[in-house]
């Protein structure tokens, strides 16, 4: 071999051996850049290969959950995560569905961490399948949404002390009817017993009398205690003819102060909602509130209450969906146009300074919402005002 010929391969050699270097370089730079990335990521990162075994984690992974770094303890797929979630998340990567869903992530303790998921696949230059999880960690959200519950809760249970504060003129009235004819029927026995003469029958009858007063009273208060008692929270089916009896039987004595008549027209069938009564309870004691308010200085007020099956466009599906819709109508002072589109605004009201927090009809639009219902308003000034409020009918299968 001449010397010509050694040099050309002593050169590729060289050439050769410097490439790798360089090669090495990149990659290492590479990996070192990639680490700096991940240990930066306020997410979670995972990195698992085509049979779901993970690779590569970030540091902020291994932190909120306590396990070891992968080459120290292998996990896989369905450590992280129940069979249920582990199956939706391999049927988004093997779709290459660019999606989210929300699962419980499971840490080395036990514990179940609320994430949101965000998953992709990869082929390598060299044909190999990866798959990558970024997860972002909503326990702080939840935990904010919960004390937000319980604020919406304790502001509900506020309101409905108020509605009770506002009704105690007509409940003491209410209650001083009974009382007074026991204290009258007691004093009749008393004064009979002192009289010469056979009484029994007379006394019978005034202890009867008493009796039936006492479970008046009672029944006053054992629907103010209803009316008074805290929010719960479990759904469950509402038969709204019923509560809208019940919460009339309630006013009855602020209705009659007031010399308000009352004209019920309820569907002969049952109008059931999915609800907690005790909420549902507030959203129409408050309209029936508001209307007594607003027929304050009217001659011959008149309250109408009505119940019927509707069907209400589903603005998020645009489909038509069944409905239960109450209307709360009444002939008073009104409402101005203006103030229309303000009335469901927190803060807002138009009585004088003192006599309302302006978060009644808030709470209502809130409430009623939250069980994906909607309510709608029509008025003219000096005429009077018609609350529509529309709920999803719920139909037992």
């Amino acid at each position: 071999m001449s010397d010509k010929t050694i040099k050309i391969l002593e050169k590729q050699r060289e050439d050769l051996l410097v490439r790798v270097l360089k090669k090495h370089e990149e990659m290492e730079s590479s990996r070192f850049f990639t680490e700096r990335i991940l240990s930066g990521l306020a997410e979670f990162f995972i990195l698992f290969d085509r049979d779901f075994h993970i690779i590569q984690v970030n540091r902020e992974f291994l932190r909120r959950t306590g396990y070891p770094p992968p080459n120290e303890r292998p996990l896989e797929l369905d450590v992280l995560f129940a069979h249920s979630a582990g199956v939706k998340i391999r049927a988004m990567l093997q779709n290459e569905e660019q999606g989210e869903m929300e699962a419980g992530l499971r840490t080395l303790a036990g514990d179940l961490l609320p994430v949101k998921i965000r998953a992709a696949s990869h082929i390598t230059t060299d044909g190999r399948l990866l798959h990558m999880l970024i997860l972002t960690d909503c326990s702080e959200f939840y935990e904010m949404m919960a004390q937000l519950y319980d604020g919406q809760r304790q502001i509900i249970h506020s309101s409905r002390l108020a509605s009770l504060g506002e009704m105690a003129a007509g409940i003491g009235h209410e209650l001083t009817q009974p009382l007074n004819a026991i204290l009258l029927f007691a004093k009749n026995a008393l004064k009979a017993l002192d009289t010469p003469g056979d009484h029994r029958e007379m006394i019978k009858e005034n202890l009867h009398i008493i009796i039936d007063r006492v479970n008046k009273a009672a029944s006053i208060i054992g629907t103010m205690r209803s009316f008074g008692r805290k929010v719960e929270s479990d759904l469950a089916p509402i038969e709204l003819n019923a509560l809208i009896r019940k919460i009339l039987a309630f006013l009855d004595a602020q209705l009659r102060l007031g010399e308000i008549e009352v004209e019920l027209a309820l569907t002969d069938a049952p109008c059931l909602v999915l609800g907690v009564d005790v909420r549902l309870e507030q959203v129409f004691l408050n309209l029936a509130q508001n209307a007594i308010l607003a027929m304050g200085r009217v001659a011959s007020p008149r309250l109408l209450i009505a119940t019927r099956f509707a069907e209400s466009l589903n603005m998020e599906s645009l489909r038509l969906e069944s409905k239960v819709l109450v209307t709360v109508a009444d002939n008073g002072c009104g409402i101005a146009s203006e103030h229309l589109k303000k009335i469901f605004d927190p803060f807002f009201t138009t009585r004088e300074a003192g006599l309302g927090t302006g978060l009644g009809l808030s709470i209502v639009d809130k409430i009623v919402r939250g069980f994906d219902g909607h309510i709608e308003v029509e008025s003219v000034v000096d005429q009077g005002a018609c609350f529509s409020v529309y709920l999803p009918h719920y139909q037992e299968k």
